[in-house]
């Protein structure tokens, strides 16, 4: 077995290791699986919806649910189950572009703090600080006012409010890093500094931060779901889960069903990724498993 075999075999080990651990846990388990089906709806949405989620059909309004329409329909009859599975890929593209895109910035602003000069450092944790500090109501409103309602402004509204939290994290992590002897031999042996960032430092923080990030996927799942439900979100009649329990709200005395419908996933979805979260801190974090 040549040397990329054998770093291949191991990776496959360490991932096998890490979903045995999980399915160890009946809570870990439950979550993987919810985790995955998220995934797996929002990737297919497109293919399993049983009927067009826009599609309006006046004389069928707040049906009840039924063979033909599972969940019945909305005010303007259309198929709640189908806005569901399609709400489900908006959530899912949002909430991945979001937290990615917030990630890079994080790391690459937290890699900066840690290895430039005092006065930069500071100005990089005031920036951090000052963005943290700032209402996300108010600048959510601001955006949509300025660009209106949409996906692009609800990932501006997001990425600017969880990248400060990610650019800390690495800074902390790199800081603890960046005088550690493995990194002093590659100093002594002239590796360049890019080449210390990208070989040595930041495989040991993308983990941690990417835990974190996987938590936060609640969180902008709930932020678009709020947004959405105030008006400030998705614009109809694209489906999204927040304009569904809107729509449900309006009826909730004769058709309750569409806000159950609305609100489980994101019961589910929220509960999942955080316990899923969580365990997977617990297996990978050296300290937490001793």
């Amino acid at each position: 077995m040549n040397k990329i075999d054998f770093k291949n075999s191991t990776k496959l080990n360490g991932i096998s290791q890490i979903i045995s651990k999980l399915f160890s846990t009946p809570l870990a388990a439950s979550s993987l699986v919810i985790v995955l089906l998220f995934f797996l709806v929002g990737i297919t949405a497109d293919y399993i919806s049983p009927y067009d989620p826009i599609k309006i059909d006046i004389p069928n309004k707040l049906s009840d649910p039924s063979w033909d329409h599972w969940l019945g329909t909305d005010q303007l009859g259309r198929d709640v189950l189908s806005r569901l599975i399609v709400g489900t890929k908006i959530a899912l593209y949002l909430a991945i572009t979001s937290v990615s895109i917030a990630l890079i910035i994080g790391i690459i602003l937290g890699m900066i703090a840690a290895f430039t000069n005092r006065w930069i450092d500071s100005a990089l944790l005031l920036l951090f600080d000052t963005v943290r500090s700032f209402p996300g109501i108010m600048f959510a409103l601001t955006i949509v006012a300025l660009f209106g309602p949409s996906l692009n402004s609800i990932t501006i509204v997001i990425v600017f409010s969880i990248f400060p939290s990610y650019a800390r994290l690495v800074r902390t992590q790199v800081m603890s890093l960046r005088n550690s002897e493995f990194i002093e031999a590659q100093r002594a042996m002239g590796s360049s500094l890019q080449r210390i960032l990208r070989l040595h430092i930041l495989p040991n923080v993308i983990g941690p931060v990417v835990i974190v990030a996987s938590m936060d996927i609640p969180l902008v799942i709930g932020v678009e779901a709020g947004l959405s439900f105030l008006g400030l979100g998705v614009r109809p009649p694209a489906p999204s889960w927040g304009s569904i329990l809107n729509d449900g709200f309006q009826f909730i005395r004769n058709t309750p069903w569409i806000v159950f419908s609305a609100g489980l996933p994101l019961i589910l979805t929220t509960i999942a990724f955080t316990s899923l979260g969580e365990s997977l801190r617990d297996i990978l974090d050296p300290k937490l498993r001793k």
